[in-house]
């Protein structure tokens, strides 16, 4: 009897167990094979657009700068004052050489007045030879003396104008690296001056490149600023030596037919050929 009545409850128990599911088929995927292969080589860079002609300008002497009279933009014509030291230091030496010269001048007067007068003792044979040829060595020490106060005298008067920078071209004022109040060396650059006209591209290279390049390669110029243009250009000059902070070697590439869309200071985008 019992018998019977597990069997019904066995059934029953079966059919509420949960059905087993059907396993989800797998997704498919796109997959692609990666291989090592040599990369062609794109001379591809970013710079700058310099002038072809540029200087850093600087004073002649040292000294404090005391006025600055451009800025970065702006337009200058040769001869124009661009900045100024403080004079009084130069005029103080101007005029201490002056008096030097003064002396030197009275001295070597006096010198050939004593000379002038030896040689009349002598005819007369008043003094000796030896006294006659002390008074010639003494003239002719003077007359020494007297050119060196004079080209001292010059000098410090040259000088004494250097205490102004002017510019000695045409052109535009790139780079201002001096300022009022400041003490600087002689040489030392205040004004960067960008004369107009021909234009390149500077480029950094790095080592692994620049065996690379050679002068005279041809490349295309494209501004930032107006994507559409591409100018022909040309390796103008490789530098022989890398930069040691860099470790890259600065390319110039000349843009002959550059115009407004290639302004100075633009970044563009060079590709070299080859």
């Amino acid at each position: 009897m019992k018998r019977w009545l597990l069997a019904p409850l066995a059934l029953a128990l079966g059919a509420c167990a949960k059905p087993e599911e059907a396993p989800t088929p797998p997704r498919p995927v796109l997959i692609q094979t990666v291989r090592l292969s040599p990369a062609a080589a794109v001379n591809a860079y970013t710079g700058d657009v310099r002038a072809r002609h540029e200087a850093d300008l600087g004073f002649r002497i040292g000294g404090k700068l005391i006025e600055r009279r451009v800025d970065v933009g702006a337009s200058v014509r040769r001869g124009q004052a661009l900045a100024r030291l403080d004079p009084q230091d130069a005029a103080l030496s101007a005029r201490a050489a002056a008096a030097q010269r003064a002396a030197a001048e009275t001295d070597r007067t006096l010198a050939q007045a004593e000379y002038d007068r030896a040689l009349s003792l002598k005819a007369k044979n008043f003094i000796s030879d030896s006294v006659l040829d002390a008074r010639r060595s003494a003239l002719e020490a003077a007359t020494s003396r007297l050119q060196q106060a004079r080209a001292q005298a010059d000098l410090a008067a040259n000088q004494s104008g250097y205490t102004t920078l002017a510019a000695d071209r045409d052109g535009v004022v790139t780079a201002v690296l001096a300022e009022p109040g400041q003490v600087v060396a002689a040489g030392q650059s205040i004004a960067r001056i960008a004369q107009p006209g021909a234009r390149e591209v500077l480029i950094h290279a790095p080592e692994r490149r620049i065996a690379g390049l050679r002068v005279g390669a041809a490349a295309q110029v494209r501004p930032w600023a107006a994507a559409e243009r591409v100018y022909p250009g040309e390796v103008r000059e490789i530098a022989p030596a890398a930069d040691t902070a860099t470790r890259t070697y600065a390319v110039r590439v000349a843009v002959p037919g550059a115009d407004e869309a290639l302004p100075l200071g633009a970044t563009a985008s060079v590709v070299i050929s080859g």
